[in-house]
């Protein structure tokens, strides 16, 4: 935890110019510049583009997506995404509130399930680890393309969004993920189980879809069926990569057989990065 907490130091950034609520200054337009901070009133008056510096937020709450549908329940290495889900949520809690970030939480299965709204200290951690570990997913498929919206209309200030889940949902939530993420700064936590990408020869099985109940009998002894069921993941993982690419989103992969230790530290890395990349 306390190499985190280094690799974080100046994850924000006290009163120098960048995004926040409170006005700095006018300014002439310049290359580069974002044309979203352009301030037409003064455009219009001095015939000139004119954009808005505003003071650095300090600090910016920090709000957690958390995929309680049945898909996460999946175990197929001994330990459930779920599992995976929590402990990850405990160690970010604990090392967001801690350096003084206001948390909240989004908790969501079919819909958005139960929305804690952003505070601060040990309480709000034990409230979100309480209701995360009582939590019982609805039945139905992830609406993520719902659930990302309600996010937007919900979270209002500028905040930093992890998305935990296994982008298990129906198509269509491409285009609230690059509006979410316009004014926000997103990391997707995408949780797998290896099972999901290599199948292997067990026989004959019947396979059933975790939130919609269908099942389908297959044999895992076909060499040809294990290598459509690789070519299927493989396309699957390749599309989603391109979505988060697309819509500016961070990325942290989190197996269930990884370290969460681990993931922690490549999620502190990618924050480094983002600033870089912001500066």
């Amino acid at each position: 935890m306390r190499r985190l907490e280094g690799l974080l130091q100046g994850d924000h950034k006290s009163p120098s110019r960048g995004d926040g609520l409170d006005l700095a200054d006018l300014r002439e337009y310049q290359f580069h510049d974002d044309v979203r901070r352009i301030d037409w009133n003064a455009t219009a008056r001095l015939d000139v583009p004119y954009v808005r510096d505003y003071l650095e937020d300090r600090e910016i709450p920090v709000w957690f997506l958390l995929d309680m549908s049945p898909s996460m329940m999946f175990e197929g290495v001994g330990i459930s995404k779920h599992a995976v889900l929590m402990d990850f949520a405990v160690l970010m809690c604990r090392l967001m509130l801690g350096r003084g970030n206001r948390t909240g939480a989004m908790i969501f299965s079919h819909g958005v399930d139960r929305t804690i709204p952003a505070r601060g200290g040990r309480q709000q951690l034990l409230q979100i680890l309480n209701t995360v570990a009582s939590h019982r997913a609805r039945a139905g498929a992830t609406d993520l393309k719902q659930v990302l919206a309600d996010a937007g209309h919900m979270i209002r200030r500028r905040s930093l969004i992890l998305v935990v889940s296994d982008f298990i949902s129906p198509p269509g939530w491409e285009q609230p993920l690059t509006t979410l993420s316009v004014r926000n700064d997103m990391v997707a936590v995408r949780l797998t189980d290896p099972l999901e990408n290599h199948l292997p020869d067990l026989g004959f099985l019947t396979l059933q879809d975790a939130e919609s109940g269908e099942q389908i009998f297959v044999d895992t002894h076909d060499r040809g069926f294990r290598q459509r069921f690789l070519a299927a993941a493989a396309e699957r993982d390749e599309s989603l990569r391109a979505i988060f690419q697309k819509a500016g989103v961070d990325v942290v992969e989190l197996a269930t057989d990884d370290d969460v230790l681990d993931a922690m530290l490549r999620f502190a890395d990618l924050r480094k990065q983002s600033l870089r990349r912001s500066a």
